[in-house]
């Protein structure tokens, strides 16, 4: 697995909800940010797990609770931030779903197909699959989820400032197979 890649995937494992096997896989995933090569990600995913270690468990599942589950305007389904509860969306979701199945890619949780951790597991380990552009694409919302993040859970939106960090330039929201270009929803 490439660096990147691997980057891809140890954000994504930090931004799983904080349970009892997140909590002892923290040191290893420690020990593999510390071994990222790339002086800025390995920083910032090292001051991410202290910052989450540092907190007892039932504080870290609250303020991830808080962070995600509590308000649709900060929600880790990203599609949401482009285009709501809409027809739209359920068709970005459906060709999601798509490009994970022809690349091999079988979900193993019963998340939606946009849920960022899912979507970041995805691009580290498929880096090859012939969708990964567009799945790139719809995490547009990450340019208005950080922000929104910074005041009530800093360390999350540094998890998500690193994730746009590693976003291609050329990936912003495609239009859809059947419509127009669609805007990211404020």
């Amino acid at each position: 697995m490439e660096a990147r890649e691997r980057e891809l995937k140890l954000l994504a494992l930090l931004l799983q909800y904080p349970d009892a096997a997140f909590r002892e896989a923290l040191p290893e995933l420690a020990e593999a940010a510390r071994g990222l090569p790339d002086a800025a990600g390995r920083e910032a995913l090292q001051a991410g797990v202290e910052a989450l270690a540092a907190l007892p468990p039932l504080e870290l599942a609250a303020r991830y609770t808080a962070a995600f589950d509590l308000s649709p305007s900060t929600t880790l389904d990203m599609t949401h931030h482009l285009w709501g509860d809409s027809e739209q969306r359920a068709a970005v979701l459906a060709r999601l779903e798509r490009a994970y199945r022809g690349a091999g890619y079988a979900r193993a949780n019963g998340e939606l197909p946009d849920f960022l951790p899912l979507m970041l597991e995805f691009l580290a380990v498929c880096p090859q699959a012939p969708d990964r552009e567009f799945v790139w694409s719809c995490l547009e919302g990450l340019k208005t989820l950080g922000p929104r993040l910074a005041q009530e859970a800093p360390v999350y939106a540094a998890l998500l400032a690193r994730v746009e960090a590693l976003r291609p330039p050329s990936a912003t929201a495609q239009p859809l197979e059947e419509g127009g270009r669609h805007e990211p929803r404020g």
